[in-house]
């Protein structure tokens, strides 16, 4: 009796906590992106969907890493201006997955940086 009660809990737990998660999701650069009538193409080029964007499509609009910092200055940890970015050749896509959740860099050593601005 105690088994299936426990099973039970536990599926719930899982079902209710892949909610949580589903919640909490972020859209992907790709969803900001169409937002803002980008086409495909400007981050792909001819070849998408079959080719990651490059940091040159990256920079065609967002310029530099420079401009980018400037651009989250007012970040309590600014992602884009530290002592990777600046010790570097960081590919954008290295953080910024395009059509999945964008991986945290930083979080190779550090561990629950959140970007908040101040």
């Amino acid at each position: 009796m105690y088994r299936g009660f426990f099973a039970l809990l536990v599926l719930v737990g899982m079902i209710w906590g892949g909610l949580i998660v589903a919640e909490e999701k972020k859209e992907f650069t790709a969803d900001r992106h169409k937002k803002q009538n980008i086409s495909c193409n400007a981050c792909h080029g001819q070849e998408q969907p079959k080719s990651a964007a490059s940091a040159k499509a990256c920079l065609t609009c967002h310029k530099s890493m420079e401009a980018m910092g400037e651009r989250t200055k007012d970040f309590d940890k600014n992602p884009h201006k530290n002592h990777l970015t600046e010790a570097s050749d960081l590919e954008c896509t290295q953080c910024h997955q395009g059509h999945k959740a964008d991986t945290i860099l930083c979080d190779q050593c550090h561990t629950g940086f959140k970007y908040k601005k101040k």
